[in-house]
């Protein structure tokens, strides 16, 4: 019976279809792959191996964005699970959060470090 309840829980996510709009927060990058990533994003601030999951660190001077990625079953290419994004002080929107992070600002923040 809890298989049953726990079944109800679980989403799938289609990819956005061109000329659509995307929703504005981080849960957009759920099913995203690493070139998609890099390619909105560049590289990551920190990439870790932990287990079979990846974790990749977004850091711009206003907000830090986690991401969890796992291998896809079909085909075999990690994808994004989880994402969560949390401001660095004044209160901001996940979409501020990923236009810092998509635009120069995040630049900054990669390259600050050592402030976490």
């Amino acid at each position: 019976m809890a298989f049953l309840l726990l079944a109800g829980c679980a989403t799938s996510r289609a990819p956005i279809a061109a000329g659509t709009s995307a929703p504005a927060g981080v849960d957009r990058l759920v099913g995203a792959t690493p070139t998609v990533l890099r390619a909105e994003f560049g590289q990551p601030l920190l990439l870790r191996q932990d287990g079979p999951a990846q974790v990749w660190l977004y850091r711009s001077s206003r907000c830090a964005m986690d991401l969890i990625l796992y291998r896809d079953p079909a085909s075999g290419a990690p994808k994004v699970a989880m994402a969560d994004a949390r401001p660095l002080g004044a209160p901001l929107s996940d979409a501020d959060c990923l236009a810092s992070l998509s635009n120069a600002d995040a630049s900054a923040g990669r390259l600050a470090a050592g402030k976490f």
